[in-house]
């Protein structure tokens, strides 16, 4: 029974290392070789809780008073295995009713000067913005690039973005990537326990086989007196039964373990031959 025990539970956590190591290598590699920034977007419509006016304040634009403001914001994130460098990308406003925008740019990552690290360029489309982020590092933790448009009214427009950058490319963002992540700390954590019970039955076991095994021979030894007793055994004499019981010693005697064998003191069996 401990033996089919240990068994299942090699297998398992055979399985359970496989799957650690299936999904790090499919994480590591997308990471690696995915050369695609992501971008994630929200639409604010209504930004203000309560109309300008309301609020006692007057602003205008173009010469026209603003009642309301609506804004559309995208993140902008490199989980590539490199920083890029002079990636151009275009906002556009998409659609028929196009509110007229107020104002728009892209903020930086704290510690990032916006004048040296983002710079608008021209843009030959009425309804879009064009811009160069002159260098994007790698991700860490919550910084990125934060691209902010506001616009007159209620009702935040459909946006898109897109690289221009002939090696850069930006797609939306990723969520498998968060869930792989989830799924191989999980997976880890899962691992690390199993492997613990492992080592702590395995440690018990070692020190509990020498005891184990020689119980084991004592019984078979008491019962091969007990059939010479009933007269079932056709060699009866003590130096039959203590090479039989001898032979059983060193048939059963476990083996030692790859592990423990190698930092603890060697286990002592007794009814060697």
């Amino acid at each position: 029974m401990a033996e089919y025990k240990k068994h299942i539970v090699g297998e398992a956590t055979k399985g359970i290392t496989a799957g650690v190591v299936g999904a790090l290598l499919l994480l590591i590699g997308q990471q690696w070789l995915s050369s695609d920034l992501e971008f994630k977007q929200i639409s604010r419509d209504g930004y203000l809780s309560a109309t300008l006016g309301q609020q006692g304040l007057a602003m205008a634009f173009d010469g026209r008073p603003l009642k309301n403001v609506s804004i559309v914001e995208f993140t902008i994130f490199n989980r590539t295995s490199k920083q890029v460098a002079n990636a151009d990308f275009v906002f556009t406003v998409n659609g028929d009713s196009r509110p007229a925008l107020v104002s728009g740019g892209i903020i930086p990552p704290r510690g990032m000067s916006a004048a040296e690290s983002v710079e608008e360029l021209v843009s030959k489309d009425a309804n879009a913005r064009k811009f160069r982020i002159k260098v994007l590092p790698k991700q860490r933790d919550t910084e990125y690039f934060h691209a902010v448009f506001v616009f007159d009214g209620d009702k935040a427009p459909s946006m898109s973005v897109s690289s221009v950058a002939g090696d850069v490319s930006i797609v939306p963002y990723q969520q498998w990537k968060d869930t792989t992540t989830g799924w191989l700390i999980v997976l880890g954590v899962m691992s690390l326990w199993v492997a613990v019970q492992v080592a702590v039955m395995s440690l018990i076991e070692y020190f509990w086989e020498p005891r184990k095994h020689k119980k084991q021979a004592e019984r078979f030894a008491e019962h091969a007196t007990q059939l010479v007793s009933e007269g079932k055994l056709k060699s009866t004499t003590p130096n039959a039964l203590a090479d039989a019981t001898s032979i059983y010693a060193s048939f059963s005697r476990p083996k030692p373990s790859k592990l423990w064998s190698k930092v603890l003191p060697e286990q002592r069996f007794e009814y060697l031959p």
